[in-house]
């Protein structure tokens, strides 16, 4: 376990963790994104949260996945990977922020920027220069925040989810300079 603050914890992922994790998402994500399908976001989380996927995201030395803890609860998740690029541009000797989903009663409490603050400590302690992620161009809330947070815009391109309606998939690159 990694102590953030006295309230925050991150709670390494296993693969025995696939259901509490599954059922964990079915919670939050519906809520911030159901409105992004054509149907229902079902196929989407069997996606990313199925046996299978997490399997081959835990086997990946460069991968780093938790629960969040918020005073005792699971309460979101966050994953990160090191030394990894977009497809689209080159952010070199960089970590993804691939995954930070929390319940929607955290949001504006402040411990979205805690844990973006430890992941800078974090990506600052194995020297790299960067920190990127992805967010949906039509989720003004994690784009106020990130660049609050110091991150700018690199590039936007188009999703290729069939299921996704197409006014939404707009998806923003940002990035941040961590290092001098």
């Amino acid at each position: 376990m990694i102590i953030i603050n006295p309230n925050l914890n991150l709670v390494p992922i296993k693969l025995e963790d696939q259901e509490k994790l599954f059922g964990l998402m079915s919670e939050i994500y519906p809520a911030a994104y159901s409105n992004f399908w054509k149907e229902d976001c079902e196929w989407y989380l069997n996606l990313c949260f199925s046996e299978k996927n997490l399997s081959k995201e835990l086997a990946r030395s460069s991968s780093h996945y938790y629960f969040i803890e918020f005073n005792g609860f699971k309460a979101g998740i966050l994953k990160y990977d090191f030394l990894l690029s977009p497809k689209q541009l080159e952010i070199s000797n960089a970590m993804k922020l691939h995954r930070l989903y929390l319940h929607s009663d955290l949001h504006g409490t402040g411990v979205a920027k805690a844990l973006m603050n430890w992941m800078e400590t974090e990506a600052k302690a194995k020297n790299l220069d960067f920190i990127w992620l992805e967010a949906m161009e039509q989720k003004q809330q994690a784009k106020v925040f990130y660049e609050k947070m110091g991150y700018q815009l690199a590039l936007t391109y188009q999703l290729e989810f069939d299921l996704l309606k197409p006014e939404f998939r707009g998806i923003h690159i940002y990035n941040k300079k961590i290092k001098d």
